[in-house]
């Protein structure tokens, strides 16, 4: 088992080498949240968070508001490494007339309930004969305790729309776990985020948010079994139709 993940990471950092560019996280985690990853079970979401605990892999596909032909596929891997968590990612969306790409690179450092970590995104946008690459980080800092957490979380370093995350996260009754965050962007405007989390049994957790500027809407059902899971999420939008994602993954 141990060869198989080194394989399947392996084949991510190759397939890595080409691809790169800005594309939203195409995770229903990450929708049915609104992004606090705090309360995320999914490897999909460390494209958000570089201090992500999580290993595993996870394939997600991404219908931004219902439209085809501006769907989003993703495939995400995570490895550890005694207390190191080295992480690969691939994001691609894309028409014939426009294509983008985001290769990711990350690598956490997890000890007693703390965990730090950051990852370089290498980004690639083309239509027609134009093509624009760039660079971006992301840098976070959690803890994450038996019914607490909290989490700093830079995105989009070195950017005009680099966004500041300050996130805590509580354990309400058996089950039940909520978190609110607090969005700065230099170019406003600011905005906040709720999110809730609840298990249903033993297989099964519903997730939902609401966010202010804009506000939005999201909701999703995550199916667990042993290592696999599944899980289906939509999110609103003010003026455009709902957004649709879906997530299978594999944990270890």
């Amino acid at each position: 088992m141990a060869g198989i993940r080194r394989v399947c990471l392996g084949c991510l950092l190759l397939l890595a080498l080409p691809l790169a560019a800005l594309i939203p996280p195409a995770s229903a985690s990450a929708n049915a949240l609104a992004g606090l990853t705090l309360l995320s079970a999914s490897v999909a979401d460390l494209q958000l968070s570089p201090a992500l605990t999580l290993t595993g892999l996870a394939a997600s596909l991404q219908l931004p508001y219902a439209d085809p032909a501006g769907a989003s596929h993703s495939l995400q891997a995570a490895q550890r490494l005694q207390f190191l968590i080295l992480s690969a990612g691939i994001t691609h969306t894309g028409n014939p007339d426009y294509n983008a790409q985001d290769l990711r690179l990350g690598l956490g450092l997890n000890w007693a309930g703390f965990s730090a970590g950051y990852s370089q995104h290498l980004l690639r946008e083309s239509s027609g004969s134009q093509a624009i690459s760039s660079w971006r980080g992301d840098a976070a800092l959690a803890w994450r305790g038996c019914n607490y957490g909290c989490e700093a979380r830079l995105m989009r370093l070195g950017r005009e729309d680099t966004e500041l995350h300050l996130s805590a996260s509580t354990g309400i009754v058996t089950g039940v776990q909520a978190a609110a965050s607090y969005v700065h962007t230099p170019a406003g405007p600011d905005g906040y985020r709720v999110a809730t989390s609840i298990g249903i049994g033993a297989n099964f957790t519903l997730q939902s948010s609401w966010q202010s500027s804009p506000h939005r809407f999201g909701a999703g059902l995550r199916f667990q079994l042993k290592a696999w899971n599944l899980m289906y999420a939509v999110r609103t939008h003010p003026d455009l139709r709902l957004s649709h994602s879906l997530d299978l993954g594999y944990q270890w």
